[in-house]
């Protein structure tokens, strides 16, 4: 259920459109999809690769032993997870974070934040989040469930419910604050 907090919380939730269209778009969320990472989800994914493996397409499994699944490059002070033949490294028809996270009967336990919430984004000071939308403060990634959203006619609100539930408790979990208050 959304509540007003939500709204405020996500400037643009009240009048964006958003439907995950999985697997109709192939998962190109995941192409050069490079999340910054937390210190916690490095450490939960590298404490289960032994049960992601199995799940990896052959090469990434390849780069994953010869180079880690995260890398030197940053975004926002977080070390980014490392991508190979243009997907990220845990993408295989899907997320394998995810499917593994489902055989354990919680879909995102092992999903980094980031990827759980898209397209929930948070502005570059961190004051503001709101759902990516063609053109909306200059989107310019090109995906085809964004690009869309002219004719989608399901609110956002409706279509991320799942997603605004995760966003609430994770930013309860981690103390992080909006627009100076805490949340």
């Amino acid at each position: 259920m959304t509540t007003s907090n939500e709204n405020s919380l996500v400037v643009n939730l009240c009048e964006a459109k958003f439907r995950c269209c999985f697997p109709e778009c192939g998962g190109v969320c995941c192409k050069n999809g490079r999340p910054g990472l937390d210190g916690h989800e490095i450490a939960l994914i590298e404490r289960n690769l032994a049960k992601f493996k199995p799940l990896m397409r052959p090469h990434a499994v390849e780069v994953l032993e010869a180079q880690g699944f995260v890398t030197g490059r940053t975004k926002e002070n977080r070390r980014t997870m490392a991508v190979v033949d243009g997907w990220c490294i845990f993408a295989n028809e899907g997320c394998i974070l995810q499917k593994a996270g489902e055989a354990d009967g919680a879909k995102w336990k092992y999903k980094p934040h980031l990827c759980v919430l898209f397209p929930i984004s948070q502005d570059g000071d961190g004051a503001e989040w709101y759902v990516r939308q063609k053109g909306y403060r200059g989107e310019a990634w090109k995906l085809y469930c964004i690009e869309k959203t002219a004719t989608e006619k399901t609110p956002a609100m409706k279509g991320l419910e799942d997603e605004l539930a995760y966003l609430r408790e994770y930013n309860k979990k981690h103390g992080f604050k909006h627009c100076g208050k805490r949340l």
